[in-house]
């Protein structure tokens, strides 16, 4: 008997889980709000569009206090990298590269939310990555379909890691 009514809790508490994920439904306004929150997130950590840093390290500066410590990101080429190394690994760039042509690195395209789980959301966007060249004119040094993923922390939105996948 106790077998049978452990059944039924589990049973109820799994019809539940999905219906607290599904509390807000695409292309209602505040999924839509949402999207507008999280990709602002995503250019802010970027340092895209109307958050351009012109000197480098102050990009890297403002994303070790954006990103949570258990940021990662799994890279163009497949490897992983957690906050500290990726912050390391930009520190040292900066200090070779300090200046920053406007739109230069990441800039990403088509941000689209695709799911909501409580304080976990996961998005997808299109990123172009743009360098310049000897002359300073920007070129496409390459491009990754990327999976966002984003923690609301004391009720404000974080990126918590990005997993980017070359496209032709």
């Amino acid at each position: 008997m106790r077998f049978a009514w452990g059944l039924v809790i589990l049973a109820l508490f799994c019809s539940l889980q999905p219906a607290r994920a599904q509390e807000m439904k695409r292309g209602d306004k505040d999924w839509m709000a949402l999207e507008k929150t999280l990709e602002d997130v995503n250019n802010q950590w970027l340092c895209a569009y109307q958050y351009y840093k012109p000197k480098a390290q102050d990009c890297v500066d403002f994303r070790a206090k954006f990103w949570p410590d258990q940021f990662f990101e799994v890279g163009r080429t497949g490897g992983t990298q957690t906050k500290s190394q990726m912050v390391a690994g930009q520190t040292a760039n900066a200090t070779k590269n300090p200046n920053v042509v406007k739109g230069q690195g990441p800039n990403p395209q088509d941000f689209k939310l695709m799911s909501v789980y409580g304080d976990i959301a996961l998005a997808t966007d299109r990123t172009v990555f743009k360098a310049p060249d000897s002359s300073g004119k920007l070129m496409v040094t390459g491009e990754a379909n990327v999976l966002r993923m984003f923690e609301r922390e004391n009720g404000k939105w974080h990126p918590a890691g990005a997993v980017l996948i070359p496209a032709p």
